[in-house]
């Protein structure tokens, strides 16, 4: 079922300035239901937009690496992206067409959207 964002909230038991909102197994249909809908690029950053009042310093957007609705969503959302990337040669590959994909969602959704940092991640140094 469909409910808030303000009501999915809910605060860390381990620190009280640190919010999560967690998927579900109800995120896996959301896909499908958001092909048939109105505006669904944007349906991410309308229901995020109830949270304004939290004035948040930041909120992270976890998404798969596939360019889903649920990615463009997050992309449509989000002033800026932080790309994970791990440190081998195929990783490399697949952040060029990320890149593309970011300038297209930048083109005709989301202007403002920028790639802020690239993080390197599981570094080997052997």
């Amino acid at each position: 079922g469909e409910i808030s964002v303000e009501t999915a909230l809910q605060r860390s038991p381990h620190n009280d300035k640190l919010f999560c909102i967690p998927a579900t197994i109800d995120l896996a249909g959301a896909e499908i239901e958001l092909v048939s809908m109105v505006a669904r690029e944007g349906r991410l950053r309308t229901a995020l937009a109830e949270l304004k009042h939290h004035d948040f310093d930041y909120v992270f957007i976890d998404c798969p690496p596939s360019l889903g609705l649920l990615t463009i969503n997050a992309l449509v959302a989000a002033p800026e992206v932080l790309i994970p990337i791990q440190c081998e040669y195929y990783a490399l590959e697949g952040v060029g067409q990320l890149l593309r994909n970011i300038e297209m969602v930048k083109s005709h959704l989301n202007p403002e959207l920028e790639v802020s940092t690239v993080i390197l991640t599981m570094y080997d140094g052997r």
